[in-house]
């Protein structure tokens, strides 16, 4: 989902007329009049990352020779392509400390990217019933303030279920109360997120400026019946 931030840029940038808009480059601004607008994902083993350029209040195009690439700390660079009005790139990784580098020539202007903590997401391991709370729990971060979201789907459910915390709980239940069941329903996998999430700080002008936002994901399967 685009950021409210973001898509007020978009509007108050948007022509008045019909014909296509052509965004200013990168080549119209130096590296320190550049804002990067990021937002870090990982699975534990997939690391992604979602970049805006911004010049003057408005969203701008990377212009060659110009590079923008990503890396975990050390590692190789990866070139983002183009996705819209972001750039995307993504690494097979469990690494939790990534840069981000807007490069002209020598110049190199590096956004340091850290996700939340790690952490182990369980649940049962044998099938439940849908009658009685179903629990799942996973490891408290041990240092810094992270908020959670937690996210139930399942083919039976005619909505998911989606819970916000402002704080990193450890611990949900699945209540029955909250379960819209398609009628008849037997058996059924319900799959469960939980995300842990540092906010993005917004946009400001210059690559280090931004704080990005990042997010660690885990994911799990849990088989129910009536």
């Amino acid at each position: 989902m685009r950021s409210p931030a973001l898509a007020f840029l978009l509007l108050a940038s948007a022509p008045a007329c019909s014909e296509p808009y052509e965004p200013p480059t990168t080549r119209e601004f130096s590296p320190a009049e550049i804002g990067i607008l990021a937002e870090l994902r990982t699975n534990g083993g997939t690391a992604q990352v979602l970049a805006t350029l911004i010049g003057d209040g408005m969203w701008i195009e990377l212009a060659s020779p110009d590079r923008l690439t990503f890396a975990e700390a050390g590692g190789p660079e990866v070139p983002l392509v183009a996705a819209d009005a972001r750039y995307v790139a993504q690494i097979e990784t469990s690494a939790t400390q990534f840069e981000l580098v807007l490069s002209r020539g020598d110049e190199r202007a590096v956004t340091n990217l850290v996700t939340p903590p790690p952490f182990l997401l369980s649940g049962p391991s044998t099938t439940v019933s849908r009658a009685s709370p179903i629990p799942i729990t996973w490891d408290v971060a041990s240092a810094g303030a992270f908020e959670t979201w937690v996210e139930v789907a399942a083919a039976c459910l005619s909505y998911p279920i989606l819970r916000h915390f402002s704080q990193d709980i450890g611990a949900y239940e699945i209540q029955p109360a909250d379960l819209a069941l398609a009628p008849g329903t037997a058996e059924c996998d319900f799959r469960v997120w939980v995300t842990r999430v540092v906010p993005s700080g917004g946009v400001a002008a210059g690559p280090g400026a931004p704080t990005p936002g990042a997010e660690q994901v885990r994911s799990i399967v849990i088989s129910t019946e009536p």
